[in-house]
């Protein structure tokens, strides 16, 4: 998994550019993290920073240290790259770890952000990740996610499959390449040969509620992520002519996307919690 991500930095950074609806997609994550950091005092923890796509959002909002622990050492080089220069950068301590085993003090941590599926690309282990920032945080101290759902990641793998026009090869032995799998239980088995890169673990709402729990947090918020335009590039690129019209967008994302029944339709969601 550390050699897939050293080669993923360039993909990774533009997973949330290029097609408007990716835009929309990061957007939402990046007011979600304000939204929710605001006020925020203390330490706080980068769990898997990636090439660095939200870290100046945490750094700008947090008054003590940043520690930003990566499996990739290559993701981490270009997120330090990123941060060269700013004042952040010299408040920021780049660690190349995993998230199962966290070389950080017991409630040491006032705030935990862990964007880009890093629980889901745990795999088996996704609830071991979990206690460990339950571990590390402290009491009252909070923790951002984002989560990958069976459906929103069936959407893209279908949408993305069109693109490529892959998509009547897969819908004709949909078995082969584990949409039964995916959808039924959950876990996307490692198989290169039928697109999947490596293992990974969906969760429903339900599921990731459940683990959230049982690693000491209570729940503040959750909002499905773009349920209305997250495969529809072309509303995307129509709100984005005029700062009105996105603004409008963006504001009714987040209204529907925090209505129960919508809650596993969008681009994944995003998770706010407290450490009880």
């Amino acid at each position: 998994m550390r050699r897939v991500f050293d080669d993923r930095v360039q993909l990774e950074w533009k997973r949330y550019a290029g097609e408007p609806r990716r835009v929309l997609n990061r957007v939402l994550r990046e007011r979600f993290l304000r939204l929710h950091l605001r006020g925020s005092r203390g330490n706080a923890l980068e769990l898997g920073p990636g090439p660095g796509r939200f870290s100046p959002i945490l750094r700008s909002a947090i008054r003590g240290r940043v520690i930003a622990v990566d499996l990739s050492r290559e993701m981490l080089r270009a997120a330090r790259r990123r941060a060269r220069g700013t004042s952040a950068s010299r408040a920021t301590h780049w660690v190349q770890g995993a998230g199962e085993h966290l070389p950080l003090s017991t409630r040491s941590i006032d705030v935990a952000v862990a964007f880009g599926n890093i629980v889901s690309f745990a795999a088996d282990d996704g609830p071991v990740l979990l206690k460990e920032l339950g571990r590390v945080v402290k009491p009252n101290g909070l923790l951002i996610a984002d989560f990958a759902s069976p459906a929103a990641a069936t959407q893209e793998f279908f949408y993305v499959a069109a693109h490529r026009r892959l998509l009547p090869r897969i819908l004709r032995r949909p078995h082969y390449f584990f949409i039964d799998r995916v959808l039924t239980t959950g876990f996307q088995p490692y198989d290169p040969d039928r697109f999947a890169q490596w293992a990974f673990r969906f969760y429903t709402v339900g599921e990731a509620k459940k683990a959230i729990v049982r690693s000491g947090f209570r729940l503040l918020d959750v909002m499905s992520v773009a349920p209305i335009a997250a495969t529809h590039n072309r509303i995307a690129a129509i709100a984005r002519r005029e700062g009105r019209m996105w603004e409008a967008l963006l504001r009714i994302e987040e209204q529907v996307g925090r209505r129960p029944g919508v809650l596993e339709a969008g681009e994944g969601f995003v998770v706010a919690a407290a450490r009880r």
